[in-house]
């Protein structure tokens, strides 16, 4: 008896993380399509070279791309890549090519996307991912996988069991489920609040920031603030400090996402990250001047 054929992948996004999750799915052999904006497809092939920059080995593949208004099957399985102010609008444009029973995978940083998308369409399989991963464009289509970490992904709403399987058994990304999810998007919240905005104000890797007392000294009063509001929300972390100095020293040649943005005068996802803490902190009338004044530094120089 013949085998069925696989079900066929998309990914949204062709940035450093939709790179690197094509990639993977290639390594494992799964068919995988990108899903690029019109002006980003250069081939009526529908063909794009990918190489990975991993462990000191480089990969190439021929990966399918195609765009919204060249799709003409149905998607069952999706994964979001865009950045979290794109994510939703950008999944409306595919909503007439979504499947009854298409089961997308959020992969944003920050806090709030997630949970519109997951309102917006009730009707869809909608799981969320947090990750540790660092990994960043060497040049389009070029991504490199600067420090190997951690996968969990959950349900945001009602799941049909086996959904991600294929994720979760020799994958090249530690992959693994967690039922709590938004648990495990706060934590990746908290770290981000720390260190993505800083890496953009001294436009610098994420191990840089623990070299010089300046750059310490205001990474520590910007985990302070965010232990805060994380004990005050009843998600207390008293390791905090501790995991965020771990995560510079392991991702220590990464260039943060929001520092990529900052360096291609691009919007960067702040408003979800320490914009979202800020509004969480004002809902319990509580000051967050290390956070604030982040913001405000990265806004004289034109990064938002």
């Amino acid at each position: 008896m013949n085998a069925l054929p696989q079900e066929k992948w998309y990914i949204l996004g062709a940035g450093s993380i939709g790179c690197l999750w094509a990639a993977s799915l290639c390594r494992k052999g799964l068919p995988v399509t990108l899903i690029l904006r019109e002006h980003r497809l250069k081939s009526k092939q529908h063909q794009q070279a990918l190489t990975l920059s991993a462990e000191g080995e480089i990969h190439h593949f021929q990966i399918h791309t195609t765009t919204p208004a060249h799709l003409n099957h149905p998607i069952s399985r999706l994964i979001v890549c865009t950045k979290a102010q794109d994510a939703l609008p950008a999944l409306e444009s595919l909503r007439p090519h979504l499947a009854n029973t298409c089961n997308i995978l959020l992969l944003q940083n920050g806090m709030g996307s997630q949970q519109a998308i997951a309102e917006t369409f009730p009707d869809h399989t909608i799981w969320a991912g947090s990750s540790t991963d660092g990994a960043y464009l060497e040049a389009p289509f070029h991504v490199v996988h600067a420090g190997k970490g951690r996968n969990w992904i959950g349900p945001m709403t009602t799941s049909p069991p086996g959904t991600f399987d294929e994720l979760l058994n020799n994958f090249p990304l530690a992959v693994e489920t967690c039922e709590h999810i938004e648990e495990k998007l706060w934590q990746k919240l908290a770290i981000n609040c720390c260190i993505n905005g800083l890496t953009a104000l001294f436009n610098c890797r994420n191990g840089e920031l623990l070299d010089g007392a300046e750059r310490q000294q205001q990474l520590e009063h910007l985990i302070e603030e965010t232990a805060l509001i994380l004990q005050q929300s009843g998600m207390e972390n008293p390791h905090l400090k501790e995991q965020v100095f771990n995560v510079c020293h392991a991702t220590a040649n990464n260039i943060s996402s929001t520092c990529q943005d900052a360096r291609l005068g691009r919007k960067t996802e702040l408003p979800f990250i320490n914009g979202f803490l800020i509004n969480r902190a004002s809902a319990l009338n509580l000051p967050l001047p290390a956070h604030q004044s982040l913001l405000q530094q990265l806004r004289e120089k034109n990064i938002e």
